[in-house]
């Protein structure tokens, strides 16, 4: 008597043909070692979701740090609800010895903040003498 292997292909070839469809599908997963393809018959899903409107759990505002050091210090107020704008953002400063400034915040900075990182951004020039500030914002204190 003589014995015989079998690659994976004949052996599902064969456990269908003496099973049927049925019983190997619920025995067999699609996903494995050797690839596969997935199953006939299902559907796809007919909703879809949607982003937060407040930029998941990130802190409301969010938090930023002027990094200059200067005598003085404005702060900046962005709504967590604009890490969901697909537009650029500007924002005004608080007004400090008379003056304030205005910060932008890209599109693609807003989109880096709410992945998870920061995004550093220079003011507007202001005051007198004319000066700027930088900002570190990000969605985590």
């Amino acid at each position: 008597m003589t014995s015989k292997t079998f690659d994976r292909k004949q052996f599902l070839t064969l456990t269908f043909t003496l099973l049927g469809g049925a019983a190997a599908a619920t025995a067999c997963s699609s996903s494995g070692t050797y690839g596969g393809t997935g199953g006939t018959g299902g559907s796809a899903g007919t909703a879809s979701g949607s982003g937060g409107t407040t930029g998941g759990a990130c802190a409301d505002p969010l938090p930023e740090t002027q990094v200059d050091s200067s005598t003085h210090v404005h702060t900046v107020t962005i709504p967590a609800s604009d890490l969901n704008a697909t537009t650029d953002q500007t924002i005004d400063t608080s007004v400090q010895l008379g003056h304030m400034h205005q910060v932008t915040l890209t599109a693609a900075n807003l989109a880096a903040i709410k992945a998870g990182g920061q995004a550093t951004v220079t003011s507007t020039s202001a005051g007198t003498p004319a000066h700027t500030h930088m900002y570190t914002v990000s969605c985590h204190a």
